[in-house]
Order: C-alpha cells, then sequence, then structure tokens
C-alpha cells in the first residue's frame, strides 16, 4: 500500500476532526473522542471535568487544540484519504493530561534523568476498513524515524499486556511494538511500559 505519513499541522486540522467524525473509538457517537484527553492542555484536570457533553462540542475543542499545537501526532493517507492517526507527544506534556494520570498515573516508572527527551505514543486510531493492513506499524516506525531525527533519546507507549480488540484497543498491540525494537521495562497488572532507544537511529529526510 502507498501510504503517505504526514506530522499534524494547523493547517490540517479540518482534516483531522473529519477523520474522528467517521472513525472513533468503541463504534458509538458518543465516543467520538478527538483525541481531546491526550492533550498538552491540562485544562480537564481542574473539577476532574474532561469530557464534553456532546461530540460536537469535543470537535470544536480537537480542532482548537490542534491549531494551538496541544494536540501533536501523525495522519496516514491512502489515495488523499485519512486512514490512521497517532497521537504522539513529549512525554513531559502528556505526563499532566488527565487520559495520563486515570489510566497511568499508578504504573512504576524510572525516575527521568535530566537530559532525556522521550516521545510518547498515546493511541492509534484506524479506519475500521483498514485494521490488520499495517497502517498502525507504519505510524509507529515512523514516530521512531522523525524522533530520532527530532533528537529525541527515546520513544514510549503504554500497551496493554494483551490485545482483546483491535478495534477497541487504541494503544496498539505489545507485539507491534516488540516487531518495531521496543522493549517492555516497566508494568503492573494488565499494563506495560514498553521504550525504544533512538540514538543512533538512522534518521529520515523530512
Amino acid at each position: 500500500m502507498n501510504i503517505e505519513i504526514r506530522k499534524l499541522t494547523p493547517e490540517l486540522a479540518e482534516d483531522y476532526a473529519r477523520f474522528f467524525d467517521t472513525t472513533h473509538h468503541w463504534g458509538s457517537d458518543d465516543t467520538k473522542c478527538y483525541c481531546i484527553t491526550w492533550c498538552s492542555d491540562n485544562v480537564y484536570n481542574n473539577g476532574g471535568e474532561h469530557w464534553y457533553a456532546s461530540s460536537d462540542e469535543r470537535r470544536v475543542h480537537g480542532i482548537q487544540r490542534v491549531q494551538d499545537g496541544h494536540i501533536q501526532g501523525y495522519l496516514a493517507y491512502l489515495g488523499g484519504e485519512i486512514v490512521g492517526w497517532c497521537n504522539a507527544n513529549t512525554k513531559t506534556d502528556l505526563q499532566a493530561c488527565v487520559e495520563y494520570l486515570r489510566t497511568y498515573g499508578g504504573v512504576p516508572m524510572e525516575e527521568p534523568r535530566t537530559a532525556e527527551k522521550v516521545k510518547l505514543i498515546s493511541c492509534f486510531a484506524i479506519a475500521p476498513k483498514m485494521l490488520r493492513m499495517g497502517v498502525a506499524t507504519q505510524l509507529l516506525e515512523y514516530v521512531c524515524e522523525d524522533a530520532a531525527a527530532e533528537g529525541f533519546d527515546f520513544v514510549e507507549a503504554f500497551p496493554n499486556k494483551k490485545l482483546t480488540d483491535a478495534a477497541k484497543d487504541h494503544r496498539g498491540p505489545l507485539a507491534m511494538y516488540e516487531k518495531c525494537g521496543f522493549i517492555v521495562f516497566a508494568e503492573q497488572e494488565d499494563k506495560v511500559v514498553v521504550r525504544k532507544t533512538l540514538r543512533g537511529e538512522n534518521q529520515h529526510v523530512l
């Protein structure tokens, strides 16, 4: 497949929103998330409110957060149509977001070293017709290449130990990360933290 991967920019905010209009988690309108809880803006922590009343409000907020740079990641295009998304941002920016705290606050982590620069992959969304066709793997590989080119030391992600439903588990399967050179360095119950070292990685031309 001739997949083209583009880094999310403010100019692609409307493309991004249209993708989530029809591709969302769990398969219902109420879960058109627009990835707003994996956002470096921690506004949702105020009073614990992190989920707007309607998908329309989440859509508006998602576009705004793409345009101001708080939502970052990569879009996969096939024939001009978006078929996949990967949310990837600097770890220090995402650790204050509500979804990180709610989902991974209890997972043991290594103490961060002062000079470490870590890219954190928080989720994938793949168009239903493109599931199990390697789109997420291509996104993952591109994120690692791009992070190496930008001077990051590591890429991290938090997959579940077991994948139960590819359409619902938006973190991606552990096997995909291991295939791409990630190792498990922390775990708790059904969750693991995987990391890939980027030092010495070949850099692609952007």
